[in-house]
């Protein structure tokens, strides 16, 4: 499964790299893309993540999933 979703805070490919990373340790979550122009994060995942669990991993940073 495919979701998008825009994470506010990230300016360079070293914002880009740390919501990677962070996300790549939610369990359900296989793969993460960044799109950093359009400040968006693409995830494959075998069920739908609710943003507030995004959110979560993100709580000690400098971004925002909205």
């Amino acid at each position: 499964m495919k979701q998008e979703v825009t994470v506010n805070g990230m300016t360079c490919q070293g914002c880009a790299n740390a919501v990677k990373t962070k996300f790549e340790k939610i369990k359900g979550i296989d793969s993460v893309k960044i799109d950093l122009e359009n400040k968006k994060a693409i995830l494959e995942t075998e069920i739908e993540i609710p943003k507030d669990s995004l959110q979560t991993v993100l709580e000690d940073t400098n971004y925002e999933v909205v």
